[in-house]
């Protein structure tokens, strides 16, 4: 084989590996140099329990960023928490669906006065 061909063969081998690191780098694990500081072992004297501190609040969000937050983790436990669980994905289910057909409407009325230009056009 050529000289040629088989650094090239080489360099797309690295290439593509480099990719497949960099589009894979979220499901990889952290790197050992990356991992927290260990904490220091406990002294024999225990010290004050610290005041909990408040987590900080998220800030408030633009108008429709209702839509990109995520679900809740836990799941309701009680009948009570699913009836009103489900009510709510309901009324979010059909809020969504007026939109949807809003924007169809407003689609719609576009392509008209696009159609309608288009007949001044010739």
């Amino acid at each position: 084989m050529n000289t040629r061909t088989i650094v090239l063969a080489g360099l797309t081998v690295l290439v593509a590996a480099g990719g497949a690191i960099f589009y894979f780098q979220d499901d990889l694990p952290p790197m050992p140099w990356a991992a927290a500081p260990v904490k220091p072992a406990a002294s024999a004297k225990p010290a004050a329990p610290a005041p909990k501190a408040e987590a900080p609040k998220p800030p408030a969000a633009a108008p429709g960023a209702e839509a990109a937050k995520p679900a809740a983790a836990a799941t309701p436990a009680t009948g009570d928490d699913l009836d009103r669980a489900i009510k709510a994905s309901q009324a979010r289910a059909s809020e969504l669906e007026k939109q949807v057909a809003e924007l169809q409407k407003q689609v719609e009325a576009k392509n008209k006065q696009i159609a309608d230009m288009e007949k001044k056009g010739r």
